[in-house]
């Protein structure tokens, strides 16, 4: 019997703590953006490929913006709904 929060292959599963969080930081710093299946094996996390790359990718990557859009942001998206539609 497995515990909660635990896959069929031991990958943990659920939130990600800060501390995984600053392994998977220090690994792409060390190592790049890129090799995420070989990632849990090399950085000690026992996440799936995967799961670190959606993490990366959407919560920890520099330069990723958060808040609200700006007006010019605003704009382009309503020009081009208006060009493009619902598609």
């Amino acid at each position: 019997m497995r515990g909660w929060g635990v896959s069929e292959e031991g990958r943990r599963k659920g939130p990600w703590t800060s501390e995984e969080d600053k392994l998977l930081s220090e690994y792409v710093r060390l190592h790049g953006e890129g090799r995420w299946s070989s990632l849990s094996r090399c950085s000690g996390l026992n996440r799936s490929g995967k799961s670190c790359r959606l993490r990366w990718v959407n919560y920890l990557r520099p330069g990723l913006k958060r808040g609200q859009l700006s007006p010019q942001e605003k704009g382009i998206i309503i020009e081009l709904h208006a060009m493009w539609g619902n598609k």
